[in-house]
C-alpha cells in the first residue's frame, strides 16, 4: 500500500509498505479521510526526523479485518478512530479506540479525534449556565469549541480572531459579540462585561500573545481554560495577575485514551444529532499524493480556510 512519511522539513515522501495486520484486539480500517491535526503543522514545518515519521491521527474509514477478540465490529463497519500513521491507504487500531458512525454521516465530517479534544475541553472549562465567555482563536478548533459552550449555556460568547471570515463564522455558530485582533480589545470586552471582565476566556491559538490577552481579559475569580497547543519557546505568563485575580487555571488537553474515546463518543453523538456541525470546517480537500499540499495550506490559510483533510 501507498503511507506517506515526514522524511525531511516540509516534505513528505511515499513509501510501499504492506497493508497492516490486525493483532487479535485490532481492526484494519480502509482510511477513507485523514484530517491534517495543526499539532503536525509545526513539525512538518521544523523537524528533520532520522527516520520517516509517519503522521495522521485524525483517521475515518471502513473496516476490512477483525482480529480474532473483536466482537463488537464487523467487516464493512463505518467508524471514526483515534489512530496513527493515517496518511496511507489502510490502519489498524485497537478495538476500544474506534466507534461506529452512521451511514448518513459522511466521511469527511467524522474527524472524531479532534471533535474528541474539542467536546473534552469544553467538559472541563468551568462554563456555567448564563456566564460571559471569551473564546481567543477561532480556527477549526475554537469554532468547535464555541458550539460546545454554546450547548453549556453561556449567556454571552465573545469570540476573538485576527481573520473577518472566523469571525463572520463564529458569529454564525452562535458568538454573540465578535472583535477584531488590534480593536481595542480590553476596552471593549469591559464594555460587554459591565467593567468586570469574563468569568471564562479560552486561549485556542497557542501563542504567547493569546496567552497574554487571556489573562487580561478574565474577571477577578475567573476561570483561564489554555486549549492552545504551544510549541516551541517555553511561554511566561504573569503570575501576578494569576495570583492577585484568583484565577481557575485549567490545561485543557487530555491525554488518556479512554477519555480520549468518551470525548468522541460524545462528540459524534452531538454532531449526528445536528446539535454541532462540522461541515463549515472542512474547507479544503487533498489526495493521498497532495499530502504536502494540504500542509502547505495549513500554513498559508487561503481565503476561506479552516480545515485540511486528506483522502486516499
Amino acid at each position: 500500500m501507498k503511507a506517506y512519511a515526514l522524511v525531511a522539513p516540509q516534505k513528505f515522501e511515499m513509501f510501499e509498505t504492506k497493508i497492516p495486520e490486525p493483532g487479535d484486539d485490532d481492526i484494519q480500517v480502509k482510511v477513507k479521510v485523514c484530517g491534517v491535526c495543526s499539532s503536525e503543522v509545526s513539525v512538518w514545518k521544523s523537524l528533520n526526523p532520522q527516520e520517516p515519521l509517519f503522521l495522521g491521527h485524525e483517521v475515518a474509514g471502513e473496516i476490512t479485518k477483525l482480529g480474532k477478540n473483536v466482537k463488537h465490529f464487523k467487516v464493512g463497519d463505518r467508524v471514526s478512530t483515534l489512530a496513527e500513521k493515517g496518511f496511507a491507504e489502510y490502519v489498524c487500531v485497537h478495538k476500544d479506540h474506534a466507534i461506529p458512525i452512521s451511514d448518513s454521516l459522511p466521511y469527511e465530517l467524522a474527524l472524531g479525534e479532534p471533535l474528541a479534544c474539542a467536546m473534552n475541553a469544553t467538559k472541563r472549562s468551568n462554563v456555567q449556565v448564563g456566564d460571559t465567555v471569551v473564546i481567543i482563536g477561532l480556527g477549526f478548533m475554537g469554532q468547535l469549541i464555541l458550539q460546545g459552550v454554546k450547548l453549556k449555556g453561556a449567556s454571552t460568547i465573545i469570540a476573538i480572531d485576527t481573520r473577518d471570515e472566523a469571525l463572520d463564522l463564529a458569529k454564525e455558530l452562535g458568538a454573540t459579540a465578535t472583535i477584531k485582533v488590534g480593536d481595542n480589545i480590553n476596552e471593549k470586552i469591559l464594555e460587554l462585561t459591565d467593567d468586570q471582565g469574563a468569568d471564562v476566556v479560552i486561549e485556542a491559538t497557542g501563542t504567547q500573545p493569546a496567552l497574554d490577552l487571556a489573562t487580561q481579559l478574565v474577571k477577578i475569580r475567573g476561570s483561564l481554560i489554555i486549549y492552545g497547543y504551544h510549541q516551541g519557546p517555553p511561554r511566561t505568563i504573569d503570575m501576578q495577575q494569576w495570583n492577585w485575580k484568583g484565577l481557575d487555571v485549567v490545561n485543557a488537553h487530555e491525554r488518556d485514551p479512554m477519555v480520549y474515546m468518551d470525548g468522541m463518543k460524545r462528540g459524534i453523538k452531538l454532531l449526528e444529532s445536528g446539535q454541532i456541525t462540522i461541515s463549515p470546517l472542512v474547507t479544503h480537500t487533498f489526495q493521498l499524493d497532495e499530502v504536502n499540499k494540504a500542509f502547505e495550506s495549513s500554513v498559508i490559510k487561503p481565503n476561506g480556510f479552516f480545515k485540511a483533510i486528506i483522502k486516499p
